[in-house]
């Protein structure tokens, strides 16, 4: 007897599913102890501790400016160089246009024109300015 009869005499068909089953089962176990073996170095180390907090702090008050600057040049100017101080002795015009806008000083961009006209804000060359002191 020879070919799919002799299989089937034999018991053939039983025979090829239980292998085909047998080698997946151990290619599963094979599989899941390769995964711990990157466990195995650390069996006998301490857990890392988890990183120390970082403590927060409050953030600092925002100064509020007024509604309307005073039509005072120097007046103007003295609340503005406030608001802007933490910038710096040197700063850019983004710089002090975002921190006028973040202020909610209307027409940020025509103060910072008012005060490059009077001589307060002097342009030190690289985009950068700097405040004169104003004179009372």
């Amino acid at each position: 007897m020879y070919g799919l009869a002799a299989i089937e005499q034999a018991n053939g068909w039983a025979m090829a599913a239980a292998g085909a089953c047998i080698v997946l089962c151990g290619l599963t176990v094979l599989s899941f102890l390769i995964s711990l073996l990157q466990r195995i170095p650390g069996i006998g180390e301490k857990p890392p501790e988890p990183p120390a907090k970082p403590v927060e702090e409050p953030p600092a008050p925002k100064k509020l400016a007024p509604e309307r600057l005073p039509n005072d040049i120097n007046a103007a100017a003295k609340i503005v160089v406030d608001l802007t101080e933490e910038l710096g002795e040197s700063f850019t015009l983004v710089d002090l246009h975002c921190k006028c806008k973040d202020a909610g000083l209307p027409n940020p961009h025509m103060s910072i024109n008012r005060f490059r006209q009077a001589g307060i804000l002097k342009a030190l060359g690289d985009g950068q300015f700097s405040w004169q002191p104003i004179s009372e």
